[in-house]
């Protein structure tokens, strides 16, 4: 029978090597917000100019070539909101609960669940997209010229905060000449350690902007989110990141086996090229 060595360095050292059991670290990370429906429908900022009545995003992406900036103008949004995202906050929970003394010590009780509120901190570019969508959104949420708000499944939206590592266990092959011979190149794919997903999410608090003729510094826009409820998911550790296992080389040339790893609802493979 073999001791048992608790404050063993090589015992944390050999935890490390396996891969997935290596610190997690503090940045790679991407934030998706979705565009809710006041914001794709007129008077978002994804409207064609040759639409009437309410018509929304899904319905007008990719039917003709007149519309064919709606989704320029999509891909723009995810741009601006994940590359633009300097800090984030990862939702936290808590447990509410009751008391009850009947004889002795005082015991405690769950009753409910609450949830953190998610805070993301963007930097301002010149046009001050980030402004000017914030403003449009909480407008169209809760309108300083009207006496109502708007309707909750109009203002509302699904986010995601997913957590990139680098080095997992995909390796992706491509074949090129040069110099008239043929060879194969590898490149690494990142991999996604964990996933956030907010339902029912929308902004209530965005921070003032103070300007100043002091020394030049970046513009930043704190937006605090609300939302119902988060969920947790970890899309297949196990295979992402294995260490010193053996790799999976997928030939990148091969669309079918890039679409099975490439983010999907079942959230069981993520990997991304130079992320």
């Amino acid at each position: 029978m073999s001791y048992y060595e608790p404050n063993s360095f090589n015992n944390f050292r050999e935890q490390i090597n396996t891969g997935n059991k290596t610190p997690a670290r503090s940045n790679l990370f991407q934030v998706v917000v979705n565009p809710p429906p006041v914001m794709t429908s007129i008077g978002g900022l994804f409207h064609a100019k040759q639409a009437s009545g309410v018509q929304f995003l899904d319905d007008i992406l990719g039917l003709d070539d007149n519309q064919a900036g709606v989704m320029s103008r999509y891909r723009e949004h995810a741009d601006m909101m994940n590359y633009y995202a300097d800090t984030v906050s990862i939702p936290g929970r808590r447990i509410t609960v009751g008391t009850v003394r009947d004889v002795g010590a005082m015991r405690r009780f769950a009753t409910d669940t609450t949830f953190s509120e998610m805070q993301v901190s963007f930097l301002l570019p010149k046009d001050m997209y980030h402004r000017e969508y914030f403003e449009r959104w909480m407008n169209f949420t809760a309108s300083d010229s009207e006496n109502r708000v708007g309707m909750y499944d109009q203002y509302t939206t699904t986010m995601r905060l997913i957590k990139w590592e680098l080095a997992s266990n995909y390796v992706g092959s491509q074949k090129r000449k040069v110099l008239g011979e043929e060879q194969t190149f590898l490149r690494r794919f990142n991999g996604v350690s964990a996933c956030w997903t907010m339902y029912g999410a929308f902004p209530f608090d965005m921070s003032a902007i103070t300007l100043n003729n002091g020394p030049t510094d970046l513009i930043k826009l704190d937006i605090s989110f609300y939302y119902e409820r988060y969920r947790m998911d970890t899309p297949n550790n196990a295979k992402m990141f294995k260490g010193a296992l053996k790799d999976v080389t997928i030939p990148v040339d091969n669309n079918d086996v890039l679409t099975s790893l490439s983010i999907d609802s079942s959230l069981e493979n993520f990997v991304g090229i130079g992320l």
